[in-house]
């Protein structure tokens, strides 16, 4: 049976990366085909506003966690977490645990000021945060990894770098639930980002990426040694600003926190 309507869709603009939050409880269905139905229903109203990604929220499996946030693909994404912070919290002040596709622990949240600040998921006890790569740095968080690559002059955009690494599974990144490519100009403090998700098998050029941001950060501290805050222009032109602890020579927790919009909350047509 063909599904027409969804009873509850929240489209959110976190720092202009816009996600689709799913609160009707269709964890089993075929989320490839669901995804496709609601970008392309939404991109035929609003072609300006082109939805990213998308996500479901649903019971957190400890009780101690606001919700969960299900990305379609699995992995994780630091700004539909954001997003659905946002949703549930009201945009009023608070702070809590919000758990995540891809993350095997509720991570920290807060909302204060009219923003949201998120902790993001380093890799647990024995993985490997920071690996280097001929292209770049490789940062694995958990639930997604990045190959983050500094500087003005590319040859190649994101999207194709992150295809050919694809193609030849270079690092076994085409084995991971979901691989970024960010490019960082540290002279403008502007970013580009691709990010692939193996479950929806598709490449998304982001016009922001909290995880993308992050592992920005995390590069730069592991580069340089220390501890920083960095605002980081997103395509859209929006700001998400990353904050890296770096303490006894390794990166200790990781941040991210920016503006969240809603533009649509209630029922959305699929036909």
């Amino acid at each position: 049976m063909k599904l027409k309507l969804l009873k509850h869709v929240a489209v959110v603009s976190p720092s202009g990366n816009i996600t689709a939050v799913v609160f009707d409880q269709l964890l089993k269905i075929n989320r490839k085909f669901l995804n496709d139905s609601i970008v392309q229903k939404w991109k035929k109203k609003h072609p300006s506003q082109e939805i990213e990604q998308c996500c479901f929220v649903t019971v957190p499996i400890k009780s101690e966690a606001i919700g969960r946030v299900e990305m379609f693909g699995g992995e994780f994404c630091g700004n539909a977490t954001r997003s659905v912070v946002w949703l549930l919290t009201k945009g009023e002040d608070y702070s809590g645990l919000i758990e995540v596709s891809g993350v095997s622990r509720p991570l920290a949240f807060e909302v204060k000021n009219k923003e949201v600040a998120v902790e993001m998921p380093l890799p647990t006890t024995g993985g490997t945060l920071v690996e280097a790569a001929a292209e770049g740095i490789l940062v694995h968080l958990e639930g997604i990894s990045h190959l983050v690559v500094t500087g003005s002059d590319q040859k190649q955009t994101p999207r194709q770098l992150l295809q050919s690494l694809l193609d030849t599974n270079k690092y076994g990144l085409k084995d991971l639930p979901a691989v970024g490519v960010s490019y960082f100009n540290p002279t403008t403090g502007k970013a580009e980002f691709c990010v692939w998700g193996k479950e929806v098998d598709a490449i998304f050029d982001e016009t922001a990426c909290g995880s993308g941001t992050c592992s920005i950060g995390i590069a730069l501290a592991s580069q340089d040694k220390r501890s920083i805050e960095q605002n980081i222009t997103q395509p859209s032109g929006e700001v998400i600003q990353t904050r890296t602890d770096y303490v006894s020579d390794a990166v200790t927790k990781s941040w991210i926190s920016g503006k969240v919009t809603v533009l649509h909350d209630g029922e959305l047509s699929l036909v």
